[in-house]
């Protein structure tokens, strides 16, 4: 049977079996012929029909996959949206206040109003610029460095990517950058360190990807202490 008799949900094994018997005969009429005789084609006509349907299960299974990657998609994307529009929103409760602070040197307030937003920060178009400026002031307060302090000393004046993307930088940002690099190098001679010496410690304490190596530094600096 092909549904309950009492229910009437459908009895698969009974539709499949009354699916075949079915085909079967189409075949036997198509023929003319008793079924023993082409017996061997029914059998290929029959395997046909079922690759088919196969083929036809298998188109609607991908479309049930692709719809449903289809909604992940659409969740990932609506997600996106609501960042993007929580981000619009607290820029224009913020922007103002960040730009002021930035413009009187206010990097207390601006590193507070930055913390509040990571993704907004690192798109600010004086992310970079702040960076290194803070970075920058935080150096120019130690009165006594340690290996640590020194290997941050070296990023600054010889690879300030480390800390910002400087190709994010406006040209009058740069020139101020450079100015503070070199008001550096003036204040690590206090230290006992010239230009040249510095360049030197550099150069002799990156690793083959261009990171310093702490431990090379505080060796250095025990040689200078030394020396």
């Amino acid at each position: 049977m092909e549904k309950c008799p009492y229910c009437s949900t459908m009895n698969k094994p009974g539709a499949y079996r009354n699916f075949r018997n079915k085909v079967s005969d189409m075949i036997d009429q198509m023929f003319g012929l008793k079924s023993e005789t082409f017996d061997s084609r029914r059998k290929v006509v029959f395997n046909a029909i079922l690759r088919g349907l196969l083929a036809v299960v298998i188109c609607i299974g991908l479309g049930a996959i692709f719809g449903m990657a289809t909604n992940v998609n659409y969740y990932n994307d609506r997600e996106y949206d609501e960042e993007t529009l929580e981000d619009i929103i607290w820029e224009d409760e913020n922007l103002e206040k960040l730009e002021k602070a930035y413009a009187d040197n206010d990097f207390d307030t601006v590193r507070k109003i930055l913390n509040q937003n990571y993704r907004f920060a690192y798109n600010w178009e004086h992310y970079a610029a702040f960076t290194l400026k803070d970075k920058y002031n935080d150096l120019l307060k130690e009165d006594k460095l340690n290996e640590y302090d020194f290997e941050n000393v070296l990023y600054f004046i010889y690879y300030p990517d480390y800390y910002a993307n400087t190709n994010k930088m406006s040209k009058e940002e740069y020139q101020d950058y450079k100015q503070d690099r070199e008001a550096l190098i003036e204040k690590m001679k206090d230290f006992g360190y010239s230009e040249e010496e510095l360049s030197d410690i550099y150069d002799s304490c990156k690793d083959e990807y261009g990171y310093l190596r702490v431990s090379d530094i505080k060796e250095k600096m025990k040689e200078a202490d030394n020396g």
